[in-house]
C-alpha cells in the first residue's frame, strides 16, 4: 500500500463521486458516496463486495477505461482506472437522477403530444363544421325549394313530397350535429397564465432534442437575456412552436442542404413580442404559399393540411398573428406575434385632507 497512502484516502473522502480502491481481488478503501451506494469494508473480497449490485462483478473484470452499466435497470455506470501496477480506482456513477430527468422529459413529451392530438381533433372538428355547414345549408334550401315547386305543380305527388320531407329532416339533423360539434370545439378557450416565451422556447427544444440530434441540425438561437412575458395557454403556444419546428425539420429532411440549420429569433417591439422560426431548406413555391394556411392543403405526402391552419387559430385565440415570409438566403420563415403582458398599474396614494 505504498502508493495508496493516507493522503490519497483522505482525498477520496473529499470527492463527491463514488470511488473505491482495489488491490487485485480485494477492496482497499472506499469513500462515503461509494459506501452509501455499495457498503463494504477494507480487506473484503471485491467479488463479495460487488455481488449485491447486478453486473458490478462483471464490471470489475472489464478492460481498464471501459464504461459498464450495472444495476437492475442500468442505473449505475462503472469505470476502472489504473493507479499503479497493483491498484485500481473504481468510479461508480449513479445515473438514477439523469434517468429520472429523462423519464420526466419523456412523460412531458407524451403529455404534450396527447394534448396536441386532442387540440388537433378539436380544431379539425371546428374546421370541418365550418366547411360542411355551408353546403349542408345550401342543400336544405334546395330541397325546400324543390318541395314547394313540386307541391305547386303536382299536388298529388304525396310519396315524393314525403320523401323530400324526410330528406330535409335528415339534412337538418346533420346540421344540428355540426352545430353541437362547433359548440364543443369553441368551448376550448386558452387557460391563460403568465408565460416566459424564452423559457417556452427552451422547453420546446428539449422535447425535440432527439429529432434535432438525429438530423444533425445546427440550432441558432437569438433570445433576449431577460424573460419575455405574455399571457396565454402554455400547451397551445408550445403546440404552435413545436409544429413550426417540425415543419422546419421536415423541410430539411426533404431536401437536405450541406449544413442544415434552424434559427429561432425572439424580439420585442413596442407592446408585442415576435418569434421567428426559420430554416435553410428548399423553401416553397408561390402557389403553395397562397394556400399555406388553408385547411386540407398540404405539400406533405401524408399530410392533412391542418397543422398551420390550427396554429393560426391558436395564435389568434391569443389575440396574436401568424404569418410567413421568404428568406433571402433560401428557406422558410414563420413568424408569430403576441401582445406583451401589460404592466400592472401602480397604486396611487390619495392625499389626506
Amino acid at each position: 500500500m505504498n502508493r495508496i497512502n493516507a493522503d490519497l484516502l483522505h482525498a477520496l473522502g473529499e470527492l463527491d463521486d463514488a470511488l473505491a480502491v482495489l488491490d487485485g481481488d480485494h477492496l482497499v478503501a472506499l469513500n462515503a458516496p461509494m459506501q452509501a451506494l455499495v457498503p463494504g469494508e477494507p480487506g473484503q473480497a471485491a467479488a463479495d463486495w460487488a455481488a449485491p449490485v447486478l453486473g458490478l462483478t462483471t464490471a470489475l473484470e472489464a478492460p481498464l477505461g471501459e464504461r459498464q452499466r450495472c444495476g437492475v435497470s442500468g442505473e449505475y455506470v462503472a469505470q476502472r482506472v489504473a493507479l499503479d501496477a497493483r491498484h485500481v480506482l473504481l468510479r461508480l456513477s449513479d445515473e438514477r437522477a439523469r434517468l429520472h430527468h429523462l423519464q420526466r422529459q419523456l412523460d412531458d413529451r407524451e403529455g404534450l403530444l396527447f394534448t396536441s392530438r386532442s387540440l388537433t381533433v378539436s380544431e379539425m372538428g371546428s374546421v370541418l363544421a365550418h366547411e360542411l355547414n355551408q353546403p349542408i345549408g345550401a342543400t336544405a334550401n334546395l330541397l325546400r325549394g324543390l318541395k314547394l315547386r313540386l307541391a305547386r305543380r303536382h299536388p298529388d305527388s304525396t310519396e315524393e313530397l314525403a320523401a323530400l320531407d324526410k330528406a330535409v329532416q335528415q339534412v337538418t339533423y346533420a346540421s344540428q350535429i355540426i352545430g353541437r360539434v362547433r359548440e364543443y370545439t369553441q368551448s376550448r378557450q386558452p387557460k391563460t397564465e403568465l408565460l416566459d416565451l424564452v423559457d417556452l422556447v427552451h422547453q420546446s427544444l428539449a422535447l425535440l432534442d432527439w429529432d434535432l440530434q438525429r438530423e444533425a441540425v445546427q440550432l441558432r438561437l437569438r433570445l433576449p437575456p431577460n424573460p419575455v412575458t405574455v399571457q396565454g395557454d402554455a400547451v397551445m403556444l408550445q403546440q404552435v412552436l413545436i409544429n413550426l419546428l417540425r415543419n422546419a425539420l421536415d423541410a430539411l429532411r426533404l431536401d437536405r442542404p450541406a449544413e442544415p440549420q434552424i434559427e429561432i429569433d425572439l424580439q420585442t417591439e413596442g407592446a408585442r413580442a415576435e418569434l421567428r422560426v426559420a430554416d435553410n431548406g428548399p423553401g416553397i413555391t408561390p402557389p403553395t404559399e397562397a394556400r399555406l394556411f388553408l385547411p386540407f392543403s398540404s405539400t406533405k405526402p401524408n399530410g392533412m393540411g391542418l397543422g398551420l391552419s390550427i396554429c393560426r387559430s391558436l395564435i389568434e385565440m391569443h389575440q396574436g398573428r401568424l404569418w410567413f415570409s421568404r428568406r433571402d438566403a433560401g428557406g422558410c420563415c414563420f413568424h408569430f406575434a403576441l401582445p406583451l403582458r401589460a404592466a400592472a398599474p401602480q397604486p396611487t396614494l390619495e392625499k389626506m385632507t
